[in-house]
């Protein structure tokens, strides 16, 4: 036996022996590739927080560059000054909204059981004058009724105390978001360097130039559908979110900032994210006030139409290049998988992939001489395809039977 068999019956053995091994302990393989993401979750948030502010900070080197006295620090002041804006617009926003917010919140956990009880009675006053209903309804109150009190004794602690770990891990999240933001001024000071670096990597790995250039084109267009798909729904829901606040502080509704801040925040969802956001909205009016629960309706609706056919096309444009059919498939599989941050990125992603398969098929029909306009592969023009292809496979056929 020569040394190329031998090293290759070695290395069949070995890679045998590995995947029994790692099948026998997944779940320890498992916890360590948790453990080991979960170490650099401010890593992944400065790089996330490096790709948003980028452009930013573009914008403002270009700006010191064009003046001669500071233009040698350019990068360093528009780090500084992208740094300032960041925190400064973190500060004002919670000296604006937190306040607030605290406010809405704890007036709707004092208020709630009276309004809850005000719906009830008055409820059961419309009941008591029609049997029927009554009958009707109360075949599923009871159930309910049951359901909630099984609940309550079962689960209420279990719940408080995911609450409670929850507000244990808030000092966590808060030297995560620290950590995150010290990494993103490191990536801002040189991130060409840090690109340059994994280019070089990957070429130093993949010897295919062919591949090495689709990977890269690959990459530059999930660069500019995730740039301009994120950054625009940011904007697009901030003005969304205004305007709510503006139109219930002028009509003086209640919870006006807390009700604002969910349909903003959901509108950041493509195409469920309006309705996400506006029932628990139009629920909490609905105990206040019916009247304004009917105008919120009514408002939302007509704000999401000018949202999606004036504001959020000027701002965004076709940035995904997807039909409404792909979009929805990507909300529902990202959104099962990553749950709302899925819903969020699950639409550049997929407009990535979508990019990806669709080159792949064009690729795959040049090589076979067919079409890859999509508009050729319609019904009228099915019969005139397949000709062709059957007419390619007679002639290929004639020439082995003549060569025969």
């Amino acid at each position: 036996m020569d040394r190329k068999n031998f090293n290759t019956i070695f290395l069949s053995i070995a890679a045998a022996i590995l995947f029994f091994f790692s099948l026998y302990h997944i779940a320890e393989i498992w916890g360590f590739i948790y453990s080991f993401i979960t170490a650099l979750q401010p890593l992944w948030m400065g790089i996330v927080f490096a790709y948003l502010l980028c452009p930013v900070a573009a914008f403002f080197e270009r700006k010191f560059a064009r003046i001669k006295s500071i233009a040698r620090f350019a990068r360093a002041l528009s780090v500084l000054v992208t740094s300032l804006a960041v925190l400064a617009a973190f500060v004002l926003l919670c000296t604006m909204l937190i306040p607030q917010l605290v406010t809405n919140v704890a007036e709707l956990a004092v208020n709630f059981p009276t309004m809850l009880e005000k719906w009830i009675s008055q409820l059961q006053a419309y009941l008591a004058t029609d049997s029927d209903l009554a009958t009707a309804l109360n075949a599923f109150i009871d159930p309910a009724k049951n359901m909630i009190t099984s609940w309550v004794k079962n689960n209420f602690l279990d719940t408080v105390y995911s609450l409670a770990n929850s507000i244990m891990s808030i000092g966590s999240a808060v030297i995560n978001v620290i950590v995150a933001f010290i990494i993103t001024i490191y990536l801002l000071f040189d991130y060409e360097r840090y690109i340059s670096q994994c280019r070089k990597l990957f070429h130093a790995v993949s010897k295919n130039e062919r591949f090495n250039l689709a990977v890269h084109e690959t990459i530059e267009q999930a660069n500019k559908t995730f740039g301009g798909f994120i950054t625009g729904k940011l904007i697009d829901s901030l003005i969304v979110g205004v305007i709510c606040f503006i139109f219930m502080m002028i009509l003086g509704m209640p919870y006006a900032l807390l009700i604002s801040v969910i349909i903003g925040v959901t509108n950041i969802i493509p195409m469920f994210g309006p309705f996400i956001g506006a029932i628990p909205s139009a629920f909490l009016l609905l105990l206040v006030s019916p009247q304004k629960c009917l105008i919120f309706i009514i408002f939302i609706i007509i704000l999401q139409q000018i949202d999606g056919n004036v504001i959020g096309p000027r701002i965004l444009g076709n940035s995904t290049g997807l039909s409404a059919l792909y979009v929805t498939i990507a909300i529902l599989i990202f959104g099962k998988l990553f749950g709302f941050l899925g819903m969020i990125i699950g639409v550049p992603l997929f407009a990535t992939i979508y990019y990806m398969v669709k080159r792949l098929a064009e690729y795959s029909l040049k090589q076979r001489g067919l079409p890859t306009r999509t508009s050729a592969y319609r019904t009228k023009n099915e019969d005139l395809i397949f000709a062709e292809i059957r007419e390619e496979i007679a002639e290929e056929e004639k020439s082995d039977t003549a060569e025969s």
